[in-house]
């Protein structure tokens, strides 16, 4: 329940319980908070009509919660998890928020266990970052709210490593000729792409190959300016092992920045990048997301545990915030969880960020990457 609070950027000083039969003073209640272990709808029911209750306070459901339909005629379904829902130019989908490994279970349940897959529609186009395992349930939705209408779908692939390819060969809409498909990788990156999907549906590994998708499917290698429709994108190094890209998209809304995989590095190492500094790194990734609407960057480790996780090819949140808000960058989303962190995990390390953004003054607003979660912007 916390982690539904931190997400609507709420801070839980104190609570209280309702006794049945209790009314209380409005003024004196800034939510209500449902779960199983909650009065029955009933005893709810009957003070929301009460006098006493005024419209306007927030009634929040926990997932758990299965008496919703009991109450909907004195409640608003809860509203999508998207901050402007009506007159968007563009919309951002989380469909994988985890890194390295699956990691399902009750443990990851709110913000999720699927491995990388972020959904950006822009400007009448559907570009999809990255095939984790969180691009099968996309694919699934897209069919469905296609209403029968061919899809015409740009993937752009970071990297090859095992967590941003594995959902690939689970993506329905490839599987139907009638769709189009783009699969985009940074030509810096130096994978042959194809090659690499194939493989990874060779029948070693996999019961159907890549030629049974019979959609009309481009594996494209682009170079560090691309379009994607009208909308502009920009490809460019991140700092990880056997070389990963990153992409900029400049929207009608504003700059849409994602960095999935990526080690700042902050305390001087050596990068993974021949001829570069961790100073140089910095600076360039400074000038890369300034400015951006929305950063979503890889935030796997804390400072603590980077210690003995350095040259492993990912950053730690303190060094990403500070990178976000010393760059003017209006909302971060951190990305990419450790497959240990459990929710609760998770919810300490938005504290914490958001904790360095009041200690500097900045207006960043920062959030955690959870599957289902939209930004419209």
């Amino acid at each position: 329940m916390e982690g539904t609070l931190l997400a609507r950027d709420w801070t839980v000083a104190a609570s209280e319980s309702l006794e049945a039969g209790e009314v209380l003073e409005p003024s004196l209640v800034q939510a209500i908070l449902l779960d199983v272990a909650s009065l029955g709808a009933d005893v709810v029911a009957g003070w929301l009509k009460s006098s006493a209750y005024a419209a306007g306070i927030p009634v929040i459901l926990s997932p758990g919660f299965t008496a919703s339909g009991h109450l909907a005629e004195f409640l608003d379904e809860p509203a999508p998890m998207s901050e402007d829902p009506d007159g968007f130019r563009v919309k951002l989908r989380f469909w994988g928020v985890r890194g390295s490994i699956p990691t399902p279970g009750p443990e990851t349940a709110f913000y999720g266990g699927n491995t990388s897959c972020v959904e950006l529609q822009a400007d009448g186009e559907t570009v999809i970052l990255d095939a984790g395992s969180g691009l099968r349930p996309l694919g699934d939705t897209l069919i469905k709210e296609s209403g029968g209408i061919p899809l015409n779908l740009h993937l752009l692939v970071s990297h090859t490593h095992w967590d941003h390819i594995q959902g690939f060969p689970f993506f329905r809409p490839a599987y139907q000729p009638s769709n189009r498909l783009r699969v985009i990788g940074y030509l810096g990156v130096r994978h042959d792409l194809e090659e690499v999907l194939h493989n990874q549906m060779d029948s070693t590994y996999f019961p159907i190959s890549m030629s049974d998708m019979m959609a009309q499917i481009d594996v494209l290698q682009v170079g560090e300016v691309f379009h994607c429709g009208p909308v502009k994108g920009h490809a460019f190094y991140t700092n990880h092992p056997g070389k990963c890209a990153g992409f900029r998209f400049d929207t009608s809304a504003g700059a849409v920045v994602y960095v999935p995989d990526n080690e700042l590095n902050q305390s001087g190492q050596a990068t993974h990048m021949p001829r570069e500094t961790a100073k140089h790194l910095r600076a360039r990734f400074a000038e890369t997301v300034a400015g951006a609407r929305v950063l979503i960057h890889d935030a796997q480790y804390t400072r603590a545990e980077y210690v003995d996780r350095v040259g492993w090819g990912h950053s730690c949140l303190e060094d990403v915030v500070e990178l976000a808000g010393e760059a003017g960058v209006e909302r971060l989303v951190f990305f990419h969880h450790d497959p240990t962190r459990t929710d609760e995990d998770v919810n300490r390390l938005i504290r914490l960020a958001r904790k360095i953004v009041a200690d500097n003054g900045w207006s960043l607003k920062v959030d955690a990457a959870r599957e289902g979660y939209e930004i419209c912007l």
